[in-house]
């Protein structure tokens, strides 16, 4: 096996591209909801839904809820009218009892962040639609969207909303990139490539675009240049483990056991 190839499985076995996005986009936009305030949100819905349980339980007392129908006689179109009231009314109370439908869009957007980081891609993708109908132009909902898809390995999906975001903001770096994971994981490494350098160009300090860079490089068998991005992630961050580990497993592969040496002294430090 070549030193190339070394290298490739090395790189590969230890870092696996990541999937960037933010939660906002510009200054216009509300900023996340801090932890504190969520909680606070929390014991509010909380509070709201014990108030419309009691009002939906005094509704059923009246026989004015689904489930306990007031009595009419017969099948008479009053009936089914009442019926159909009915249905309305309990379909209306339960939206409004949604905790979701209780946050801001901020709010909304950060709960979403929290299902995605727990793995819960489909109440996140959820939550990022009701948010999306509401505000199509947000950037942060896009990218979040592309991650989620990215990961169910709805390559195409993914790629549509990183392209959504990049018409809405062509300066976002972070889009470029997803849309460089879509096209990596396509195999098209050229594009992917060009997608990743443009994402650095824009964010010169995007440490993510870096190491993305970096592992589509070592795919194209493009070492040095690979060695080169990598140095450029640790040069705005010196304490990221996984970037040292890699770094030092390509030099090995490539034969410059000095060089990997002090990279393997400099992670005992970090």
């Amino acid at each position: 096996m070549s030193s190339a190839e070394n290298a490739e499985n090395g790189v590969d076995k230890l870092h696996s591209y990541q999937v960037y996005y933010i939660i906002t986009n510009n200054n216009n936009e509300p900023e996340p909801v801090p932890e504190e305030n969520l909680q606070t949100i929390t014991v509010a819905v909380d509070s709201e839904l014990t108030r419309k349980r009691r009002r939906i339980e005094a509704l059923r007392m009246q026989g004015q809820v689904p489930g306990v129908p007031q009595q009419v006689q017969g099948g008479s179109p009053q009936s089914a009218a009442v019926a159909a009231a009915q249905q309305q009314q309990q379909n209306a109370i339960a939206v409004k009892m949604d905790p979701a439908n209780q946050l801001s869009s901020a709010g909304l957007l950060e709960l979403a962040h929290r299902e995605y980081q727990a793995v819960d891609y489909e109440n996140a993708e959820r939550h990022c639609m009701q948010l999306w109908r509401q505000e199509s132009n947000n950037t942060g909902v896009l990218l979040l969207l592309s991650s989620i898809h990215f990961q169910c390995r709805r390559l195409d999906k993914s790629a549509q909303f990183s392209t959504l975001a990049i018409k809405q903001n062509p300066l976002l770096a972070e889009a470029y990139s997803n849309l460089g994971n879509v096209y990596k994981e396509r195999g098209q490494l050229q594009e992917a490539l060009e997608n990743y350098r443009h994402a650095v160009r824009l964010k010169p300090d995007f440490i993510d675009g870096y190491i993305n860079l970096a592992a589509a490089l070592v795919a194209a068998r493009d070492m040095e240049q690979a060695v080169q991005a990598y140095v450029t992630a640790l040069q705005y961050n010196p304490d990221l483990y996984c970037v040292r580990s890699d770094l030092g497993n390509l030099l090995k592969a490539l034969g410059r056991l000095d060089e990997a040496k002090q990279m393997a002294v400099s992670q005992m430090r970090v």
